[in-house]
């Protein structure tokens, strides 16, 4: 459902009985489709010294989000890449292909330091 946080409804644990949706039979014809563009990255490992975030790296193999949370924090960040946080954060999806054998390396090198 557009606009909203949950995509569907689910059954009441307690029930016998479970609707099970069709997605292919629901389509909605005149919904943008989502594209997804290859982010050529050369590391993984995103650092942040924010006080507001309690934790100094992260790891997200992509850019932009189908979720459509209109409070997330990340929607901004589409517009240093030439895109909308609007709609475009949520049908121009950039994946970082080469995320695994990236933070691979990256966690194996000897310049490495764990956090705790």
């Amino acid at each position: 459902m557009k606009g909203r946080g949950a995509s569907w409804n689910p059954q009441n644990r307690f029930e016998k009985l479970a609707y099970v949706r069709d997605d292919e039979a629901e389509l909605d014809e005149n919904a943008p489709r989502t594209l997804y563009l290859r982010d050529p990255i050369r590391t993984v490992i995103a650092h942040n010294d924010s006080p507001d975030v309690g934790f100094g790296s992260s790891v997200n193999p992509y850019r932009g989000c189908e979720h459509g949370c209109i409070y997330c924090f990340a929607r901004p960040t589409h517009e240093y890449l030439g895109f909308s946080a609007g709609l475009d954060f949520e049908t121009k999806i950039i994946v970082k292909e080469d995320a695994p054998e990236l933070l691979r390396e990256e966690l194996m090198s000897p310049k490495w330091t764990p956090e705790v």
